[in-house]
């Protein structure tokens, strides 16, 4: 199960990542989610396969969301030209 495993909660509300968060800001938790996503998929022929590539998507969908939430919040990092 690649949502929510025990072992990121433990037993609590708040998983893993979202500690990460508030620990390290989201800058840190979003390169902490490209970097993921790009270990996932970079292994996913050699390693667990359709595993791996779900835990990118999962990734890729928690950065999106957090890009989400910025953009709606209107805290979202300027752009470099």
């Amino acid at each position: 199960m690649v949502n929510s495993p025990t072992h990121y909660t433990h037993n609590g509300p708040n998983e893993c990542i979202d500690i990460m968060r508030w620990l390290f800001g989201d800058a840190a938790v979003k390169a902490f989610c490209r970097c993921n996503i790009f270990k996932y998929r970079f292994r996913a022929a050699l390693k667990n396969g359709k595993e791996d590539i779900e835990k990118a998507v999962w990734y890729e969908n928690y950065l999106h969301n957090m890009l989400t939430e910025e953009k709606r919040n209107g805290t979202q990092m300027p752009q470099k030209p």
